[in-house]
């Protein structure tokens, strides 16, 4: 990344990044505004390798911004089961369901675009940025480590239902 910059919440007088701040705060009080997040990290032409956000204790919101083209995309990697009817063989994504002799796990990669958008992702599950041809790339990752509110991963990875 050429830029990477961490915001704590618990900043209240920022004379350097106090514009910044109050933007991303507004930008949570409409998309969630009961999600408590500890930071932002903010940053600038940022490709990240496959990894695991470990000290996070929630899942995340994720929005970039730019002209880039050509890549950018958030890649998580996410889990379902899959219920196998023993007759038919018929295939079924299920949630909730007590595992059985018939059933799998299937994993996957959403690639998710948060270009001018912004969505709900756990950090807590393997996720990258893809490269990307032109222009800066800019994001912003809300995230929490305080387990204040913690919550159970999310074995999809991404909030499917969840899309601002």
């Amino acid at each position: 990344a050429e830029r990477y910059l961490v915001l704590q919440t618990n900043v209240h007088q920022d004379r350097f990044y106090g514009e910044l701040r109050n933007a991303c705060r507004e930008l949570m009080e409409w998309a969630d505004p009961a999600y408590y997040y500890s930071g932002i990290a903010v940053t600038k032409n940022f490709v990240a390798s496959p990894h695991i956000d470990e000290r996070d204790t929630s899942f995340q919101y994720a929005v970039s911004l730019g002209d880039f083209r050509g890549g950018g995309q958030l890649c998580v990697e996410g889990k379902r089961m899959i219920a196998r009817n023993g007759s038919d063989g018929a295939e079924q994504v299920i949630s909730g369901h007590t595992r059985d002799g018939n059933d799998v796990c299937e994993e996957y990669v959403n690639v998710v675009d948060t270009q001018n958008r912004i969505v709900r992702v756990d950090g807590r599950n393997v996720h990258w940025v893809r490269p990307w041809d032109e222009a800066d790339r800019y994001s912003l990752i809300f995230y929490d480590t305080s387990g204040r509110f913690p919550t159970p991963i999310t074995e999809s990875g991404v909030d499917l239902e969840w899309l601002a």
